[in-house]
């Protein structure tokens, strides 16, 4: 099962508006505990630790802002300081998606796997990966993988903006239908932006641009305060379905 930890990583990296949060302490890891990258991190002088949390902590708040560049600016400079942590080559990765650099990308999360194969923000940026490359099916296998993994208290948010990444790969596959079962529970008094942008993607498969637009207008104006609108409107720019409008 996914820790409490990676959930708030998730819970970051795809609501980037929500205010940041520290993963709560669990237990404190041993030495035979911690992975070589964090062991290395330590050796470091206190100095060097403290500049480099705080460049780390800047490149986490610009994520958040949607400020793509200056957080991929943060991260070079973590690395000037030490070269060797994942969670670095993980948010980096998210950057570059979001820029559309997907071949540097791939660059980034192949390394995160190579150290933490199972990692869930890496699986998670896959996925996006893969939807923004035109892999669909790759895209909503990983999404599977990720949703099953993820404990039943996982917060509706976030299973939300995940499903919806799913529902955009099945409607590029010619799978509306399928798609659409996904979101058959819901309905416009449902209180989630899932619904609004699904009918929106389902609109746009069909050449409603129009009605799409009126969709999204809907959500914008409905969840203007909601942490999740802005992951929905990037999943939908990233799957290279034609919007007209962006929520306002």
């Amino acid at each position: 099962m996914l820790k409490r930890a990676y959930i708030l990583l998730l819970t970051l990296l795809l609501l980037p508006c929500a205010p940041a949060q520290e993963a709560p302490v669990e237990d404190e890891p041993t030495i035979h505990d911690m992975p070589q990258w964090l062991i290395d991190f330590s050796n470091l002088t206190r100095e060097e630790r403290e500049a480099y949390l705080t460049t780390f902590n800047k490149a986490k708040q610009a994520y958040q802002r949607g400020e793509w560049v200056a957080c991929y600016g943060y991260l070079a400079d973590c690395e000037m300081i030490f070269n060797g942590n994942p969670n670095v080559w993980n948010l980096s990765a998210s950057c570059l998606i979001e820029q559309k650099y997907f071949d540097e990308a791939a660059v980034q999360l192949e390394k995160v796997l190579r150290v933490m194969p199972n990692d869930s923000v890496a699986v998670m940026n896959q996925a996006n990966l893969y939807l923004a490359t035109e892999r669909y099916a790759e895209s909503i296998a990983v999404i599977d993988r990720l949703l099953l993994e993820l404990p039943p208290d996982t917060p509706s948010e976030l299973t939300d903006v995940l499903t919806y990444r799913k529902v955009l790969a099945l409607v590029l596959l010619d799978k509306t239908m399928e798609a659409k079962k996904l979101v058959a529970h819901l309905n416009a008094f449902s209180d989630t932006p899932l619904y609004y942008y699904s009918q929106a993607a389902f609109y746009l498969a069909e050449d409603k641009k129009v009605e799409a637009a009126r969709s999204l207008r809907s959500a914008g104006k409905i969840f203007a305060k909601s942490a999740s609108l802005a992951s929905y409107q990037r999943a939908l720019e990233l799957s290279r379905l034609a919007a007209t409008d962006s929520p306002r």
